[in-house]
């Protein structure tokens, strides 16, 4: 008769990090007309309502608004240029500059502290050389989309 012998290893225990920031407002920041040459500006505040520090990311999440067609939104996109500051004492820091349409994955915080937050100031504008028949009337509904991940 074969002998079998087993045994048990119990109680390991595996956690992860409490990882979770918040931003303010969530509603939107920027809803306006604007012409070739105007730049429009708007804030989010964001908090780490972890227990981890962590590095935030943003993307622009964007689509056609009624009237537009998938096309002239992509074209409309491409042409909005958006610069991303990063509020601190004394002065902001440039996180990110070129297209709406290029605003995917960028690092605008780097090791937020838990308990703390800061300030992304976003602005958006429409080049006075885009004053062609083109993009008039055209319009998109975009999302600032916030990814935070752990670092330490």
């Amino acid at each position: 008769m074969p002998f079998t012998f087993s045994q048990t290893n119990l109680n390991n225990d595996l956690e992860t990090y409490d990882l979770a920031i918040s931003i303010n407002p969530t509603n939107a920041i920027i809803n306006q007309t604007i012409e070739a040459g105007d730049v429009v500006v708007g804030s989010i505040g964001v908090a780490n309502t972890g227990q981890v520090n962590a590095d935030v990311y943003l993307t622009a999440d964007w689509g056609p608004a009624s009237g537009t067609t998938d096309r002239e939104a992509t074209l409309l996109a491409n042409a909005l240029t958006v610069s991303v500051f990063l509020s601190e004492d004394p002065a902001p820091t440039q996180q990110y500059i070129g297209s709406f349409i290029g605003l995917i994955d960028q690092r605008v915080i780097t090791g937020l502290t838990p308990a703390s937050d800061t300030q992304i100031n976003i602005s958006v504008g429409l080049p006075g050389t885009r004053s062609g028949p083109t993009l008039l009337g055209k319009a998109i509904n975009t999302d600032f989309v916030f990814i935070a991940v752990s670092v330490e």
